[in-house]
């Protein structure tokens, strides 16, 4: 990648100038991950946006992931897939809001940044051996808990009930959709029932007895 920009910790690359864009993006990175207790401002990272499927392909040939993907993490390396970022949210118009589907860069950066984060605070090898809810999950969690419940529309009862509406989902939410729930039952456990990472992480916590139980308190609200 020809040119880079230091933000903190993170250096961007990309493949031509497109600082005022970056900039944005930045901006709004930060917003959320200054709100996650497992960020590290002095943890080094690379972030490297994409433009292309080709120069995706590239990077990403050297992985066993599929080439057709939004971004993974590796190695304190970020690679972002613009283009499929942006054909995504295309093709589900934009919907649901704070999700990968919706298109956004800042989405998609985020969650692959804290993949990092997580792998550092918990154990590069303990967060990748925990049921893959709870990392995906928790990197839900870090791109939305501090944005959404502050717009309006988008409070954690709201989005759990977007989540059941089957009119927010085209058939190809299959991949995603559980992502969604994830995300929300993460942000349950920490912002409303208060638990710590490694509260959380522990093998008590289950998926299916998380499920039913931010339901039962959704329905009693």
């Amino acid at each position: 990648m020809a040119e880079e920009k230091q933000y903190r910790a993170i250096t961007v690359h990309t493949e031509t100038p497109m600082w005022s864009e970056t900039d944005s993006i930045m901006v709004d990175i930060f917003t959320r991950l200054d709100a996650v207790p497992t960020y590290d401002p002095h943890r080094k990272m690379n972030l490297i946006l994409c433009a292309t499927q080709d120069k995706f392909s590239f990077f990403s040939q050297f992985t066993m992931r599929d080439k057709r993907v939004m971004g993974y993490c590796l190695l304190g390396n970020a690679y972002i897939n613009i283009d499929f970022i942006k054909e995504l949210g295309e093709r589900t118009n934009g919907r649901p809001k704070y999700l990968t589907r919706e298109g956004s860069v800042v989405h998609v950066a985020t969650h692959e940044l804290m993949h990092q984060y997580l792998g550092d605070a918990f154990g590069e090898i303990a967060s990748r051996t925990q049921p893959t809810w709870k990392v995906e999950g928790y990197c839900e969690y870090g791109v939305n808990q501090f944005v959404a419940p502050r717009d309006s529309g988008y409070t954690i009862p709201e989005r759990i009930d977007l989540y059941l509406d089957d009119s927010q989902w085209n058939p190809t939410a299959s991949t995603h959709r559980p992502h969604y729930i994830w995300g929300l039952m993460m942000e349950y456990l920490i912002n409303v029932n208060g638990l710590n990472l490694e509260q959380v992480m522990a093998d008590s916590v289950t998926r299916n007895s998380v499920y039913k139980e931010m339901m039962a308190w959704r329905e009693s609200l």
